[in-house]
């Protein structure tokens, strides 16, 4: 056999260093900067940056208000509740108003303690014996107006009224308005009632020239605060009413009658009148001086 040809030899060295050069570079790559596909799921797509976990904020204990447009005025929102005070709180005082009163609804209280005076007109009478035996369980006494016409017809009832304790008040003889007489009848009609120092004058009726004739007998002119009208017999729950009502406080008179006519609803009403006064802290006496 003969030798191969220079030429092809060369030819074969240089094809073994090309493909040597072929598999060191990577065999796709276009380093001119020519466009080479690439696979789909390459850096060609644009990246996305991976979500991030949602941080927990801290829970405020009052929400913010809103802002803007979406506010509410307080006005608006109405007032603001506040928790109801514990037993061992005192509350604080209403607010004043402009002329210094306050805001209350609530009735001013009731006056007590001192001393009532009931009094008892135009006896004695049937009812008058009732009458002392309730000031006697009560531990009450009462002054007594009386007439002298009345006591001839019962004696012996001065007598009982003094020893309970009670007193007895000069009501003329036989009730006349003493402003209708004269000077001497006047007289006559006071010197002729019962023994006592002070005088109440029928129906209230009094003058200058009445009142000058009592003076000179030494007698005190005693009128009333507050009339029950027993004598029309208005019922029982009327007369205890009035006479304990807002206008009874200390110091006050009540006039009542135990005579000159059927006086069953005076009795009734006594212990009524007498409880409810108590109550409220006073005291039923007969009329100082009397």
């Amino acid at each position: 056999m003969g030798r191969l040809p220079t030429p092809s030899v060369g030819l074969l060295v240089a094809m073994l260093v090309l493909g040597i050069a072929f598999v060191v570079d990577g065999g796709g790559t276009d380093r001119s900067g020519s466009a080479v596909p690439a696979p789909a799921n390459t850096a060609a797509a644009p990246r996305t940056a991976a979500p991030r976990a949602p941080t927990a904020r801290p829970k405020r204990s009052t929400p913010a208000p809103p802002s803007g447009k979406s506010r509410i005025r307080q006005s608006e929102r109405g007032p603001t509740p506040r928790s109801t005070p514990r037993p061992h709180q005192s509350q604080k005082s209403p607010p004043a108003l402009g002329n210094g009163r306050t805001r209350s609804s609530a009735k001013p209280p009731v006056q007590r303690g001192g001393v009532v005076y009931l009094t008892f007109d135009d006896g004695p009478g049937p009812y008058t014996a009732a009458i002392l035996d309730i000031l006697r369980v009560t531990h009450s006494t009462a002054t007594f107006f009386e007439l002298g016409l009345r006591q001839a017809e019962y004696p012996t009832e001065p007598g009982r009224i003094r020893a309970q304790g009670s007193a007895v008040g000069n009501h003329t003889y036989n009730h006349p308005n003493l402003t209708k007489l004269t000077t001497g009848q006047i007289r006559w009609q006071i010197a002729h009632g019962p023994r006592g120092r002070c005088i109440r004058p029928p129906y209230g009726a009094t003058d200058a020239t009445v009142q000058r004739i009592m003076a000179e007998r030494g007698l005190r002119q005693v009128l009333w605060t507050v009339d029950t009208r027993d004598w029309s017999r208005p019922g029982v729950k009327h007369i205890v009413t009035t006479a304990t009502g807002p206008n009874v406080r200390a110091g006050t008179i009540v006039l009542m009658h135990d005579g000159g006519g059927n006086r069953s609803e005076t009795v009734a009403a006594l212990p009524q009148i007498i409880t409810a006064l108590q109550q409220r802290g006073y005291v039923i006496r007969r009329i100082p001086g009397c």
